[in-house]
This record gives structure tokens, sequence and C-alpha cells, in this order.
């Protein structure tokens, strides 16, 4: 593939292991990333992530290989790690050898110079597949370390390379819809802001307290009354005549706020930390990091703080490190937050889980599995004395999630049916985070061979997004596709035509054309047609699904051949299908080293055609070898287990010499 041939991919994110978490927020931030008007260009859309570091093999994966050759640019996630790691060079140095003179753009997310963080196949040349001693040109590099490009830079940075337009150029244009946009959320930070007023007065509700907790009540009432009539005072101007009708926008409001803090509570220490932590996460949350910085540096110096708020104002530090993607700087902020924790007894239970919540998280993307899992078992146990809300459900989800990467699929299967009921009890049965949970459950008993508990799971998970996005959104095809496929593999026929005939309904309605999910749709259904003897409708698919896998180097090239060659011995034309399986065997030896059944379907189904052929003796003995390969991965009822079984007793059936 050439730079001016036709890609399948907008770009390739290649990243160390110890970088995956910018690298997702990376690949998150492209393909969400809709070019603002007048910018002409297409989607960045889809982008490759492999999330792996392929520890357990010798050679870059044939899925990265042809990606890599498919991909329309290279970005980089540099890093002390990204020079370590022998993936991230191995993919630089095979994507310079495959795609000479396409663009290589590099992401900085920790390091000093080049020679820090720039893997050597990005230093110097590759002449002939191999990196020479000849310094290359150093290529694009967006920077996310701290007093760089920040996040927002950083990605118009690589967006503008991506699409071939000119950096200030689209800055001035984003500033523009950033504009546009902020003026609808401007209510929201008014929203926020008196929500926390509203938790405040309630506290001036409680009974026969101890004067303590009295005389905090009466505090907290004072805060939040003067927190609602500062935000009020925001939203005031001279003329409400004149500026009726028109739009002010949060950044404005925001801004505004943070102006006044200092002068309009000059007296009032603890409500100035109070609004300085409340506007620097609302700061956060809009992705104005530097401006979030400057309001949490001044709640955490305000004087007069008690525990609980200067907690509240170190664990929104953790949160904006976190978004900030600045791992580093996260972990200072939640040892920080657990310095305070530890040095102020009798905090409040639900602030102390928030804190271990928060911990455990941060921990897992540092890869300290151990630590991460304790913390979120702590914050369980304060669950037996509190009510903790959302903070339960999202530990037990964290919890699974670190059993299932660390490939403990029974552990993982049982945190995620708790996580489930947990996330269920408290936000019903149409929260997007149960439909994530039902997915990774059915992934887990397929890779455990329980088909039918998978299909179940997954059945469930498509009920709930169809209740939640519709009957016709793109995003349930994947689901569809699995459920059609393990129907499939049990020889439901009929089941599997009515689930994957759906799927494909969908694709077409959305004009889904050759990416992987229509060629896997459309080689599972004409397979579940050859299944039914319907050869009139499987023959269009099989084509079809053919011609998008050989125009895309797809990995279903060498066995959705297998299947029509399969066809064609069945339907008369043996000589024509037996003359395909010589191009099947050699595809599907070379694209599926690892799994030895497939070379053996190919030569199973050949052995058929060498049948209707009458080349019986030639037959024979190709059943022979192939079919306990096949039956050794596949059980004698599934379908390809039955296949090449029922072949063999055919053979065996013939009359000696026949």
């Amino acid at each position: 593939m050439t730079p001016d041939s036709p890609r399948r991919f907008a770009a390739f994110i290649s990243y160390s292991h110890a970088d995956r978490r910018t690298a997702r927020w990376l690949h998150r931030a492209i393909e969400s990333y809709r070019p603002p008007r007048g910018v002409s260009a297409e989607p960045l859309t889809p982008v490759f992530l492999d999330r792996e570091e392929l520890a357990s093999s010798n050679d870059l994966a044939e899925s990265v290989r042809s990606a890599l050759q498919q991909s329309a640019a290279l970005i980089v996630v540099c890093s002390p790690a990204a020079v370590r790691s022998r993936w991230v060079n191995e993919e630089i140095r095979f994507f310079k050898t495959q795609r000479p003179g396409a663009p290589i753009l590099t992401l900085i997310a920790q390091g000093g110079s080049a020679a820090d963080s720039f893997p050597p196949a990005l230093r110097f040349e590759v002449e002939s597949g191999l990196i020479t001693d000849h310094p290359a040109p150093e290529p694009l590099a967006a920077d996310l370390r701290r007093g760089a490009d920040g996040r927002r830079d950083a990605l118009l940075k690589i967006v503008a390379a991506l699409l071939g337009v000119g950096l200030d150029g689209l800055r001035r244009r984003e500033q523009r819809r950033r504009i546009r946009r902020l003026a609808v959320v401007s209510g929201c930070a008014l929203a926020g802001c008196l929500v926390l007023a509203a938790l405040a007065v309630t506290a001036l509700i409680a009974r026969n307290e101890a004067e303590r907790q009295r005389q905090l009540a009466e505090r907290k009432s004072l805060t939040a009354q003067r927190t609602a009539d500062f935000m009020i005072s925001l939203f005031k101007v001279s003329d409400p005549d004149e500026a009726r009708g028109n739009s002010i926008t949060a950044r404005e409001i925001l801004d505004r706020g943070a102006q006044q803090i200092d002068h309009s509570l000059r007296d009032e220490p603890q409500v100035r930390a109070d609004l300085s932590t409340t506007l620097g996460e609302v700061y956060t949350g809009l992705g104005l990091y530097d401006p979030a910085q400057a309001l949490l540096i001044k709640a955490a110096a305000a004087p007069g703080q008690d525990a609980a708020g200067r907690l509240r104002a170190a664990l929104a530090d953790v949160d904006l490190q976190y978004q900030r993607g600045d791992d580093d700087a996260a972990d200072a902020a939640i040892a920080k937050a657990a310095a305070i924790g530890a040095t102020s007894p009798g905090l409040d239970p639900l602030l102390q889980a928030q804190l271990l919540v928060a911990r455990g998280e941060v921990a897992a993307i540092r890869d300290r599995n151990d630590e991460s899992r304790r913390d979120f078992q702590a914050a369980l146990a304060l669950g037996r004395r509190i009510d903790l809300g959302e903070l339960r459900p999202r530990a037990l989800e964290g919890m699974a999630l670190n059993e299932y990467y660390a490939n403990d699929l029974p552990a993982a299967a049982r945190a995620f049916e708790v996580a489930l009921r947990a996330r269920t009890d408290y936000s019903g049965d149409s929260h997007p985070k149960i439909s994530d949970s039902l997915t990774n459950l059915g992934s887990i008993a397929y890779r455990q061979g329980d088909s039918v508990r998978a299909e179940q799971y997954w059945l469930r998970s498509l009920a709930l997004d169809q209740r939640m996005l519709g009957a016709d959104h793109p995003k349930l095809t994947a689901t569809m596709n699995n459920i059609g496929r393990v129907r499939l593999e049990a020889r439901r026929f009929a089941a599997a035509v009515s689930m994957l005939g759906q799927a494909r309904a969908i694709q077409l309605r959305n004009k889904v054309n050759r990416d992987d999910g229509m060629i896997f749709t459309a080689s599972s259904l004409g397979l579940a047609y050859l299944g039914e003897g319907n050869y009139r409708a499987a023959e269009p698919l099989l084509q079809e699904a053919l011609a998008a896998a050989v125009a895309n180097d797809h990995r279903l090239h060498g066995p959705v051949l297998t299947d029509l060659a399969d066809l064609e011995c069945r339907t008369g034309r043996a000589r024509q299908g037996y003359a395909r399986l010589a191009a099947a065997r050699a595809i599907t030896a070379n694209r599926y080293p690892d799994e030895p059944w497939r070379v053996a379907l190919v030569d199973n189904v050949a052995a058929g055609c060498l049948a209707a052929l009458g080349r019986m003796p030639e037959a024979r003995a190709l059943a022979g070898r192939s079919t306990p390969q096949v039956l050794a991965h596949w059980k004698p009822a599934t379908l390809y287990g039955h296949d090449a079984l029922e072949r063999e007793q055919r053979l065996e059936a013939q009359p000696p010499g026949s």
C-alpha cells in the first residue's frame, strides 16, 4: 500500500502499555472530533488503537501489521516508556517501511529531550526495513507535559495535521464554536452551585444534635446562603432591558465569578474556599484546566478551612489531573488528599469513601492492581455503615475490570455480576454501565466456551441498547453479530438468519459499506443460508463479503473463500471450488498461524470437493487427516465439527474402489 492508496484507518496510534490512558484519551478525542463549520474534511474515523503490547508474541500481530498498512497516518505517544517498548519501535519501523512518505505525528506524554521520549525508529531514518544511524527530521510534536500545549491545543495540533489545515485557522474556528456551546451550559454552572447550597441547607434541619453538629449546620447554612447570593449576583447586569434576549456564555459567568471571589468574600474565607473549589470543578468539567488549577490552588491555600473543605479541594485537584491526563500529577494529588484524610479524625464517612474510590481509580491507571483492589474493598466496607450512593457500583465496576484485565475470567465474571446488580439497584435498568457489564459478561462466557450463557448476556445487552438508543442505531449491530454468530456455530440456522438479517438491514439503512462489521455480517449471514441449504441466498452474500475482504485486506479473506468454495462444490461447480481452495489455504495459513484448525477446515472442504470430482482415494485420505484436527477445536454438534464429521462419514459409506 502506498501513501496514495485508499485508507481504512484515519490514523494508527502506537503507544507503550504505561501510556495506555493517554492513548485511550487521544483515540476518543480524535474519533469524536467534528471539524467546525468552514473546514471541509472527512471525519477522522476510524482510528486504530492496539491496547496490548503483544508481550506473548515474537512479532507484530497480523491485525496490527494490516492496520499499519491501511492507516493514513501514524501517531506515536512518546515517553521514556515508549523508548523502552520493543513494539512501539517495531510499529514505527514497519510503518516507515510500508508507508514511505506518509505522515508521522507525535504526542509527547512524558520525558525531557527527544532522546528521552522518541524511540530510535522515530529519531533515525529507516532504509530497506532497517534502522540506520542517519538522523530523521523531527516530526510534528504535540506536547502534554506541564507548561506545554495542554490537552486542547495538543489535540488541535494533531487534528490540524490529520485534516491538512492550518493550526491557527482551526483554532479560530474552534474558539467561535466553543463560545456558542458554552452559552448552552451556563445554566448548568448555576445549578451545580445551587445544589451545594441545597445540601448545606438540608443540614440545618437536623434536630437534637450535639452542639458541635448544631454549629456546623449553622455554618453550612450561612455558607450556602452566601454561595447562592454570590451566584445570583453573577447573572445581574446593569441594564436588564438591554440584556434581555442576549446570550451570556458560561465562560463569561465563570470568569466573572472567579474575578469577584476575593473581592466580594474577603471576610469569609470558608465560603471563598468552597466557591473556589466549586468553580474549579466546573472549569474542569468544561476542559478549561488552567483556570481550574488557579482556583483550586486558591481553595487549598484559604485559611480557616475545616478538613472536609481541604479534602474536597484536594479531590477536585485529583479529578483535574486525571482529566488532564497527567498521571504523575494525579498520583501526587491523591497522595496529598490521602494525607489530609489520614490526619483528620471524625471525617464524614461518605467523603472517606470518595477518597478511597478516587485512590483506587488512580492506582488502577498506574497498574498498581493490588493497591487498587484494596482501596475499592475499603470503600465498600464503609458501605456496611453508610449509604455509598453511586460510589458503590463505581467501586464494584472498577474491581471487575481489574480482574478482567488480569485475565482471571472466573473472578471477573463473579465481579461483573455483583457490579451489575449494584448498578441496577442504584441506577435502574437503563444505565449505559449496565449494557457494558452485560457485554463483558457475554465475552467472558464465550471465552470460557459457554456460548449459551454468552448469548443470554448479549440478548439482555441488546434489549437494553434498543430501549436506550432505538431499534435502528448502528451500535446495535456489533451485539447482533455476536448473537448471530453463536447461533450459527450452534447450527441454529433460522435463528441466526433472523438476527444477522436484522443487523444487515440496520447497516444498509445507515449506509455502512465495507467496514469490519459489514464483512462479518455478510459472511456470517451467507454461511447461515448455506447451512439451511438456501444456496441462492448464500452466494451473493459470500461474494459481497469476499469483495469487501479483498478490498480491505481483511482477516476473513481466507475463511470466506473457503465458504464460497464449499458452496460451489455443493452446487455442481466442484472444479471451480477446488481451484479456489488453493488460494484459501495459503491465505488462511498466513493469517492464522496459531490456529491450525482453520487450515484443517480448508482441507476438509477440499475433501468434499475431491469427492464431488470423483477422486475418492484422495478425498478419503484428506478427510482422515483433517477431521481430527477440526474436532480437536469444535465439538461434533457445532457447525464446523458437524460438517467435518459428516463429510468423513459420507466418504466412508462409499463402496471401496469407488
